[in-house]
C-alpha cells in the first residue's frame, strides 16, 4: 500500500498504531507498532486461549461448578450462584451479580443476586472474567502471566513483552478476584491473531488444541440473546471472543478481541488477514482506574469505539485486503 493510500484510510484520530497482515505479510503499518501498552478487555480472549491448553490436559472440566472448584467471594456466594459452571463464566452467563473488583462491566444492568439461573442470560460481567482468571491459576498452578509467557509469548517469539509490566489490578474491598491486565504491543498482539487463524498452530507446533480453537470460536451466545445496550454491534459471543456477523464471504469465521479505549484484534480467516489496532493508554491511568483509585490520571480524550473500528475494518476488507 502506498503512503497516499494509507493517508486516505479513515483511521480514527486517536489511533496510535495499526498493523494489518495478510497471509503473514505486512500490508499496512501505521504508528509505533512496537510500543507496548494497556490492552484492556482484550485480556479476556488471551485467557480463553490459555484455558484450552488446560482443558486438553484434563486439569479442569468446563462443566465444573464454582462449588466444585472451591470458588467463593466476599460476603459469600448464594447457593444458586455456586452452581454456575466454568463454561458459564467463559460465556458471561454465570448469573453471579457480585460486584467485580475492576470496572468495565455492564454494572448498571446487574440484576438482584439470585434472580437468574446460571447459563440463562448473557450480561457482560467482569466478575465472571476475573473469577475465571482465579480458576485458571488454581487449576494450572501458574499465574496467568507465567502461563502466558510459557505457552504463548515465549513460543511465539514476542519482541516487546515485559513480564514485569503485567499487573493484577482491582479493588480488594469489592471482590477477592482481581483482573489480570496485559500491556502488549500491536506487533506481538498480531501474532496471537496469526496463531488463532492457523488453528492454534505455529511453525509446525500445535501450541493450542485445534479443537479448542473451534470450540472457543463457536457462537455459544447469539446476538439476539444479548441485551440491546451491549456495545459490540452485531456480534455473537464464543468463549471470551466476539464473533462479528458482517455481510460478505470475507467475514466468514471472523473473530474479535476488543478492549476499552480502542484496543482491537480482528482476525479474518477467510482472507488470511489480521488487523491489530491500538490506542495508547498510560500505565498510570490503567492501574489507577482498575484499582478504582479516585482522581485517576486523565483517560484518552476520545476512545475509538467498536463502530469506528468496524468502519475502518470494512474499508480495509474492501480495499487493500480484497481478493
Amino acid at each position: 500500500m502506498t503512503a497516499a493510500h494509507a493517508a486516505a484510510l479513515p483511521a480514527p484520530r486517536n489511533t496510535s498504531s495499526l498493523l494489518v497482515l495478510q497471509d503473514g505479510r505486512t500490508i499496512l503499518e501505521l504508528g509505533d507498532t512496537t510500543r507496548a501498552s494497556y490492552v484492556a478487555s482484550v485480556r479476556k480472549s488471551l485467557l480463553s486461549i490459555l484455558f484450552g491448553i488446560q482443558v486438553e490436559a484434563g486439569t479442569v472440566s468446563l462443566d465444573a461448578t464454582l462449588d466444585e472448584l472451591g470458588i467463593d467471594d466476599l460476603g459469600g456466594l448464594l447457593p444458586i450462584e455456586r452452581t454456575a459452571r466454568l463454561r458459564d463464566l467463559l460465556t458471561s452467563r454465570s448469573g453471579v451479580y457480585h460486584p467485580p473488583s475492576s470496572p468495565g462491566s455492564d454494572e448498571h444492568a446487574f440484576l438482584a443476586r439470585g434472580t437468574k439461573t446460571p447459563g440463562e442470560s448473557f450480561l457482560y460481567n467482569n466478575w465472571d472474567f476475573n473469577a475465571a482468571g482465579a480458576i485458571f491459576q488454581k487449576i494450572s498452578g501458574l499465574t496467568v502471566f507465567e502461563a502466558f509467557g510459557k505457552y504463548l509469548a515465549g513460543p511465539l517469539g514476542f519482541e516487546d513483552y515485559d513480564p514485569t509490566r503485567q499487573h493484577m489490578l482491582g479493588d480488594a474491598g469489592k471482590s477477592a478476584f482481581p483482573a489480570y491486565h496485559f500491556f502488549l504491543s500491536a506487533r506481538d498482539l498480531a501474532k496471537i491473531g496469526l496463531l488463532m487463524a492457523a488453528g492454534g498452530r505455529w511453525r509446525n507446533h500445535q501450541l493450542v488444541p485445534q479443537e479448542w480453537v473451534r470450540e472457543s470460536l463457536y457462537p455459544h451466545v447469539r446476538r439476539a440473546d444479548m441485551a440491546p445496550a451491549t456495545g459490540f454491534g452485531n456480534c455473537d459471543y464464543g468463549y471470551l471472543w466476539w464473533l462479528p456477523k458482517e455481510a460478505g464471504p470475507e467475514w466468514d469465521g471472523a473473530f474479535l478481541a476488543a478492549g476499552n479505549y480502542g484496543q482491537f484484534l480482528l482476525v479474518l480467516p477467510a482472507i488470511g488477514s489480521v488487523i491489530a489496532h491500538r490506542v495508547f493508554v498510560s500505565d498510570s491511568f490503567a492501574i489507577a482506574r482498575n484499582n478504582r483509585i479516585p482522581g485517576a490520571p486523565a483517560a484518552p480524550p476520545a476512545p475509538v469505539t467498536h463502530a469506528e473500528f468496524m468502519d475502518l475494518a470494512h474499508v480495509l476488507v474492501e480495499g487493500p485486503l480484497a481478493r
